[in-house]
């Protein structure tokens, strides 16, 4: 264990030897068994006790040089780190600190009301009831609901249109003026090739009898005279309103893939298409009850499918009230109306030059610039009576 004790210097590691005194002098020389005797047990004289004491007094112990001495002051803990903030002397910057000119400074005085704000960029309660405001157009749809033909059938149609340029206006005679006027004006059946199995007859000079078979396929009737001549009857020419209306009475409809359609139209038109679905026509289709004009897409909305018993009629009003955009020519204002048993409804019309796409959906032919003829389209088994005369209408125009 020596061998430890000499490597270890006075630090006793791994021995329980006690340490060997030292030839050299020490504080302790000098004391002995019976002083240490005396001064653990209490024995001997007060006087001996009292020097003792008097020289342990006087002598301050010597500490090892391996004990751990505490350092000054109090613990740790109770001390404030030098990283630990401290709060700078004064009242906060708020009572009495001076704002310098990089910081914000607000406004002398109380905080402005609301009657002294600046008035809103755009005052909304100005703009008028929109009830005055005249309704959004219509909606062209791509498709019918109910049925519809095919693109290669329109196609062809319109094919057919760019080779049959519509008939300029004709002038009539007086008679034939007069017959056109009173409905005398007959309805002529598609070519044979498309009406195998259907029928036309003549009920009177003004009335037809139509029925066609479960397979007819789409097919126009128009009227032999046009029921509107734009030579005799143009409001630009005459300065009177112009009417000219039409009445159907149906019979029976066979199923939903049958259906009536009713209109104008000029001529030629191609005979496998229905009103409506090209130039210079339109047709109100009872099957989804839209409305046409030079579409061949789905129409716009607007009125309920027609029903078998039911009367409709389909009227167009040209009217004296010109639009002139430049120049001494003017245009005829041209309104198309639906009746339904005689009676004139509310949302029953349209005007012809409404809101559309000029390039997409052109409106010549029909604002009182050219001859139009009475217009019945079928597909489907129908049976229905055409009434071309006012004598036999529900509805009564005025004067």
């Amino acid at each position: 264990m020596g061998l430890f004790r000499s490597l270890k210097g006075k630090v006793d590691v791994g021995t329980d030897d006690p340490p060997k005194p030292t030839q050299t002098a020490s504080s302790h020389d000098g004391w002995s068994v019976r002083d240490e005797k005396r001064r653990i047990f209490g024995g001997g004289s007060s006087g001996d006790r009292n020097q003792h004491s008097q020289s342990s007094s006087s002598r301050a112990p010597t500490p090892h040089h391996d004990q751990y001495n505490a350092p000054p002051g109090p613990p740790p803990s109770q001390r404030i780190a030098n990283d630990q903030y401290v709060p700078p002397e004064g009242p906060p910057p708020s009572h009495g600190h001076r704002l310098t000119q990089t910081e914000f400074q607000p406004p002398a005085g109380p905080p402005p009301t609301q009657a002294s704000n600046p008035p809103p960029y755009h005052d909304w309660t100005v703009i008028p009831d929109t009830s005055l405001l005249p309704p959004p157009p219509a909606i062209t749809e791509e498709f019918s609901p109910t049925n519809n033909a095919s693109w290669d059938s329109a196609a062809r149609a319109h094919d057919w249109c760019e080779q049959n340029l519509v008939f300029t206006p004709s002038i009539p005679s007086s008679r034939i003026h007069v017959d056109s006027q009173a409905g005398r004006i007959g309805l002529d059946p598609p070519p044979a090739q498309l009406w195998r199995g259907s029928s036309v007859r003549q009920l009177s000079p003004i009335s037809y009898r139509v029925k066609t078979s479960k397979g007819q396929q789409d097919a126009i009737l128009l009227s032999t005279l046009p029921i509107y001549f734009a030579a005799a009857d143009n409001p630009l020419q005459t300065q009177q309103e112009k009417t000219i209306y039409f009445e159907i009475r149906v019979i029976n409809i066979a199923n939903e893939n049958s259906g009536i359609a009713i209109g104008f139209s000029a001529k030629p038109y191609p005979p496998w298409r229905l009103p409506g679905w090209h130039r210079a026509s339109l047709g109100i289709h009872g099957d989804d009850g839209r409305r046409f004009v030079n579409d061949s897409g789905g129409g716009r909305d607007f009125v309920t499918a027609f029903r078998p018993g039911e009367t409709l009629g389909v009227g167009m009003t040209f009217s004296t009230d010109e639009l002139r955009a430049s120049g001494p020519e003017g245009r005829v204002k041209t309104r198309v109306f639906l009746t339904r048993g005689g009676a004139r409804g509310q949302g029953d019309g349209w005007e012809i030059d409404e809101e559309r796409d000029a390039v997409l959906d052109p409106i010549e032919g029909l604002m009182g610039e050219g001859d139009l003829y009475a217009a019945v389209g079928v597909f489907g088994g129908l049976e229905f009576e055409v009434n071309l005369g006012k004598e036999t209408w529900l509805w009564k125009p005025r004067g």
